[in-house]
């Protein structure tokens, strides 16, 4: 007795050519998105940057209006008690400034910090400020002490740079150019 077995020799992969194909699809992708992906990332980081920039600095204007006192906001890098040095990469401060001191200090037990942020985490990032290098005081009125801007630049150049402005009367914004409408500059 015959079996009517048929044998059937089919196979299930991939031809060498059609990986081929996959593998040059897959890195033109890759080469497009990567790139992409990346300059995605360092948007968000400057988006973030500044944002909570502009959060510190609307804190210290609203804490002002509402305390009926003086708030300051200035760079810090000392375990975040006290303003030093000029450059907000470190972190920055928001705090009570009773004595209204300027530039701002923390000299007394009066003067609490209401906020700590730690400063720029990224590298070949950086927060300057021009104008307001030392800090800037609040008055009860929202008023600044002086106009000035906070730039962030990262290593992609001036093109990606942001600045956050303060302007006299207190309205604070981000824009392209430093606060005297002068173009940005990066270090």
């Amino acid at each position: 007795m015959k079996s009517n077995m048929q044998r059937t020799n089919t196979q299930a992969g991939f031809t060498l050519i059609e990986l081929m194909i996959t593998l040059v699809v897959g890195t033109i992708l890759l080469v497009v998105a990567v790139p992409s992906f990346l300059s995605f990332q360092k948007d968000n980081r400057r988006i973030t940057q500044l944002n909570e920039l502009v959060s510190g600095l609307n804190l210290a204007r609203s804490e002002a209006a509402k305390s009926n006192a003086t708030v300051a906001i200035c760079p810090s890098s000392d375990p975040w008690t006290s303003c030093s040095g000029a450059i907000y990469d470190n972190g920055w401060i928001v705090f009570l400034n009773t004595d209204a001191d300027n530039p701002p200090v923390v000299d007394n037990a009066a003067e609490r910090i209401l906020r700590v942020h730690t400063g720029v985490t990224t590298s070949g990032a950086s927060l300057r400020a021009s104008g307001i290098t030392t800090g800037v005081n609040f008055a009860a009125t929202g008023r600044p002490s002086a106009p000035g801007d906070i730039t962030y630049c990262d290593d992609r150049g001036v093109g990606h740079a942001r600045s956050v402005v303060v302007n006299r009367v207190g309205i604070i914004n981000t824009s392209s150019t430093h606060w005297d409408n002068s173009a940005l500059t990066c270090p």
